[in-house]
């Protein structure tokens, strides 16, 4: 049986033009099938996201594969939905298959409407044990009644199977990056890159997060040894950097120091970029300089927002206060290290002036690059329960603008258009006013330099917004 899985080629706006990174969920997927029950390659569209369509064609004519696997957050659906379109047209036979979290999260909805015309099965929660046991189904006689995980239709009928208990670290392969087609273009500022995992999961209950749903309220930490050889064979295969993709990895900070101090003895020599958070390095002295000294270069901070009001909003209080951030990121930056600050708009208090304090917020403590996100009532959370039942969602069922991005809700004072506006101004003005484009030309003087002469050529509107906005300031 041959089978060929499909990194989804959408990403969050702007995020492409710094960074390309491989899946990870679908190189473990090739990885945790066991042996013999199919040959797997692995199509990553994300490298070839000016025209996806074609380059799936191509590989559908020339592998002829039997089963077709798509993975797809909320905002990513419906670029899958296209393509199983067109890996439906293109052989009837195929067997399309679909996991990720919109699916996890919505999955009794998309099985009794007409996209089940092109996905024969769901993939529910962490996909390993369900894909593999689709795998025995599908060579030893297709009785689908007993892979836990999936959701199918039969003679008419929908199933939903339960899911398997969450797999234990040990049991899980190092992602098979051989099975990738294209070798080449994942990059982290213009670095060769690859992507690990050092654990899976978080505890904390932040009510616009959708990773509950995909792991429950769980934190699996893999072995220290079995990091390193996962690091090991990213290098083998190219890298020079590694993003670590762990929603958590500072929820045990002493861990990750010591994970950090044997990166060094381990003498790798690679560019790594982690997102953490505020509260795993205020509560382990010495972590900053232990993570600087493994290599780590860039860091994503979900500092949220610069007010404490807005973090209860947000059932972050817990976890950190803004003043604790200032003191995060000061020492951090003693380091040299790059931190791209994550913050979210539009909580239902938020005003045009609420908004500015974040913006020299931000420019106060040294943010090298703004992530200035949108709330977004993901599906299954706490959140979009609390703004539908305020009437603060402005776009229930779009789900393609669900990418942070997009304004989908509006606050008690500000218009959905107006939350939009007044985000695109500051993101337009952010990086001149701030220094922080002087800051990445000096650190990354060769991609920068590539990267503005790449968006003038090829986004000469989204250039032209990014001047204009800059000089308007208003």
């Amino acid at each position: 049986m041959r089978v060929l899985l499909v990194g989804n080629p959408r990403t969050v706006m702007g995020f492409n033009r710094l960074t390309k990174i491989p899946s990870l969920n679908l190189a473990s997927l090739a990885a945790n099938v066991d042996k013999g029950l199919a040959e797997i390659k692995i199509a990553d569209l994300i490298v070839k996201d000016r025209n996806p369509q074609k380059h799936l064609l191509k590989e559908l004519e020339e592998y002829k594969p039997d089963v077709v696997g798509f993975t797809a957050m909320s905002f990513q659906y419906q670029t899958a939905l296209k393509l199983a379109k067109l890996t439906r047209n293109h052989s009837e036979n195929i067997i399309n298959v679909i996991g990720g979290y919109h699916v996890t999260a919505d999955s009794e909805n998309i099985i009794e409407n007409d996209d089940m015309n092109y996905f024969d099965f769901l993939i529910n929660g962490e996909g390993e044990v369900p894909f593999n046991e689709l795998m025995k189904a599908l060579n030893n006689g297709h009785d689908f009644s007993k892979v836990p995980g999936i959701s199918y239709r039969k003679d008419g009928k929908s199933y939903h199977n339960s899911r398997p208990a969450l797999l234990k670290p040990e049991e899980l392969n190092i992602p098979d990056r051989n099975a990738r087609i294209y070798k080449k273009g994942f990059h982290i500022m213009g670095m060769p890159s690859d992507v690990i995992e050092t654990s899976r999961g978080c505890v904390f209950d932040c009510n616009f997060c959708s990773i509950r749903n995909m792991y429950g309220k769980s934190f699996r930490k893999y072995s220290i040894d079995r990091i390193l050889s996962d690091i090991e064979d990213s290098k083998r295969w190219g890298a020079e950097s590694i993003f670590i993709a762990d929603d958590n990895i500072t929820l045990d900070g002493r861990r990750y120091m010591k994970l950090c101090n044997e990166i060094k003895k381990a003498k790798f020599n690679m560019t790594f970029a982690v997102q953490a958070s505020v509260q795993g390095f205020k509560r382990t002295p010495g972590l900053a300089e232990a993570v600087a000294r493994s290599g780590t270069k860039i860091i994503f901070l979900g500092i949220e927002n610069a007010s404490d009001d807005a973090l209860t909003f947000m059932h972050k209080s817990n976890q950190l206060k803004s003043s604790d951030t200032i003191e995060v990121v000061k020492e951090l930056k003693k380091y040299g290290i790059l931190i791209v600050g994550g913050f979210i708009f539009g909580y239902p208090d938020d005003t045009r002036e609420t908004m500015l304090n974040n913006f020299r917020y931000a420019i106060k403590i040294g943010v090298d690059i703004q992530l200035f996100n949108i709330l977004t009532p993901h599906l299954k959370t706490e959140l979009r329960n609390e703004l539908i039942k305020e009437g603060l969602v402005t776009n229930i069922r779009d789900y393609s603008k669900y990418n942070h991005y997009a304004s989908n809700v509006k606050t008690n004072h500000l218009s959905s258009e107006e939350l939009y506006k007044i985000r695109n101004m500051m993101d337009a003005r952010y990086p001149v006013e701030s220094g922080a484009i002087l800051r990445l030309f000096r650190t990354y003087p060769m991609f920068f330099t590539k990267l503005m002469f790449r968006m003038i050529r090829r986004e000469p509107e989204n250039w032209i917004n990014f001047v204009t906005g800059f000089l308007r300031r208003n």
